[in-house]
């Protein structure tokens, strides 16, 4: 008895000492994953060390509109002004085309006098100044005339309507020009076979960063030039990022810690990607929370090149006509795919859902806020006030609405008494497909159900892989239940069709497998 009273007593003073011990030990930083939409979260973290893991994303950006002829090429794109622009790939003209990202129109041609488009692959913009960078270099990666032009938006004739054509003179057009400087000596290569080509650029911090398209390992490697002024300068090598996929496109979120950068992979069938960089520090982008996106492959994305940023969160996506696929503009939203610590708000939640025929729109704030707004738009440009809180720290809101995609975000005012806004949430009203089940087989037949209740009109159109036509079955009219037609009179030998049918409510793009 006596020995389990000491025992007890020493055990007693032992945890005494250790709680002391442990409280006496100062506290530090914890680095982790601090991303609550990893799969490898940490509470406790409080610097992001990278470590980041994600489940496979896939998402659709949707279509929003055909870009206009003039651009079946499209290798950049950039917001500036209010207006979308682009250019060309290597071999067109040494201009910019400014878009309306509405009716697709292309408002105005900007010429840069004294520039030539040797390989134009992006284009950025640092709030005054245009930068277009011609540094394509995947013919044998032994380009010494890099170069990117800069030249300001003020020198545009904003009157686009009276004057669709202006040439930017010689005397405002600067020229950067730039080596990498770990390529020496620069050798000539085969063709795609380069670690030293490019088509990503942002300007930020008052420098400029390029993204390499890695032919030989697959990956990319941010690059930076330390000056922005007319000039000869070193592109110094910051960090490697393992991508899987070849970088096309690069932008970063005006006024947040967003880059995204677009790609595809040069096999099988293009399959397209997107990496979402957030919370990183030092001006290394790769250091923080690396998220990929899995896009469609080219048989509905083209070939994408372009990417830009409207806002945090909402930007376009542009594509190079590709075999059956237009030259077409998209739209993306990633509010669900960053952390909401990454944005500058004291917002900790803001959700819209469908609700009764209409929108259910949810917030809520660390503290009350005054003058909440929530705002509505149907185009993500102008937005309205649906309604108006003098003080709140949550709110619910229903809004009916039939508009087939909808936009909102939420207002409210800061001490310093200027407006402060969320992220962008953009909601579609889907609507049920016509067509389903397809199934094709080996002697060309296809097989589908008609989904409604009365008879719907369809358009179809058959392509290979390769991008063969195989057949056109032009406008008929399709009963409810199930259907047949036939892709070709001659047996299939492919694995793989491309399917598009359409009417003028929609659009049906897939990829069927052929049953032998």
């Amino acid at each position: 008895m006596t020995t389990a009273k000491i025992n007890l007593s020493l055990l007693a003073k032992a945890l005494l000492i250790l709680l002391v011990l442990v409280n006496a030990v100062p506290s530090y930083s914890q680095p982790g994953c601090k991303d609550p939409l990893a799969n490898n979260y940490n509470s406790a973290a409080t610097i992001n060390d990278g470590s980041c893991t994600y489940n496979i994303t896939t998402y659709t950006p949707p279509l929003k509109t055909v870009i206009n002829a003039a651009l079946l090429e499209t290798s950049g794109l950039q917001m500036a002004g209010n207006f979308l622009w682009s250019f060309n790939d290597g071999g067109g003209a040494a201009a910019i085309y400014r878009i309306d990202t509405l009716s697709n129109a292309l408002l105005q041609t900007v010429n840069l006098q004294g520039a030539t488009n040797v390989d134009w692959e992006d284009i950025a913009f640092d709030g005054t100044n245009f930068y277009v960078g011609d540094f394509g270099n995947n013919a044998n990666g032994a380009r010494t005339d890099l170069k990117i032009y800069k030249f300001p938006l003020s020198a545009i004739d904003a009157d686009y309507t009276t004057n669709p054509t202006v040439t930017i003179p010689t005397g405002q057009v600067e020229v950067i020009n730039f080596t990498y400087s770990d390529q020496s000596p620069v050798v000539a290569t085969t063709a795609n076979n380069t670690k030293y080509d490019c088509e990503a650029m942002i300007v930020d911090g008052g420098k400029i960063h390029l993204f390499t398209k890695n032919w030989i390992d697959i990956s990319t490697t941010h690059y930076v030039i330390n000056n922005l002024a007319a000039g000869t300068y070193p592109a110094t090598p910051v960090d490697t990022l393992a991508t899987g996929y070849l970088v096309t496109g690069a932008d970063k979120a005006v006024g947040q810690n967003i880059v995204a950068l677009l790609g595809y992979q040069n096999a099988g069938f293009a399959n397209h990607f997107m990496y979402l960089l957030t919370d990183y520090s030092g001006g290394n982008y790769f250091n923080g929370n690396k998220r990929r996106i899995d896009l469609p492959n080219a048989t509905i994305m083209g070939q994408a090149e372009g990417i830009t940023f409207r806002d945090g969160n909402y930007g376009y996506i542009s594509n190079e006509k590709f075999l059956t696929v237009n030259q077409n503009l998209r739209s993306f939203d990633i509010s669900s795919f960053i952390p909401l610590y990454v944005l500058p708000l004291t917002l900790k939640s803001f959700n819209v859902s469908n609700s009764n025929n209409g929108h259910k729109i949810t917030w809520a704030f660390d503290d009350a806020v005054q003058n909440v707004q929530v705002q509505y738009s149907t185009d993500g440009i102008n937005f309205t006030v649906l309604k108006t809180y003098g003080s709140s720290v949550t709110g619910t809101f229903y809004n009916p609405t039939a508009s087939p995609v909808n936009y909102y975000r939420i207002a409210w005012q800061k001490n310093n008494l200027a407006m402060q806004f969320s992220n962008i949430i953009s909601i579609r009203n889907e609507q049920k497909k016509s067509l389903v089940n397809f199934l094709l087989k080996a002697n060309g037949e296809l097989s589908f159900n008609v989904s409604s209740s009365t008879p719907e009109y369809y358009t179809f159109k058959f392509a290979s892989t390769d991008g063969r036509i195989l057949s056109q079955i032009n406008k008929r009219a399709y009963m409810p239940g199930s259907n047949k037609i036939y892709v070709s009179k001659q047996p299939i030998l492919s694995n793989l069709v491309c399917l598009i049918a359409y009417n003028d409510k929609e659009r049906i793009t897939a990829i069927l497998h052929v049953e032998k």
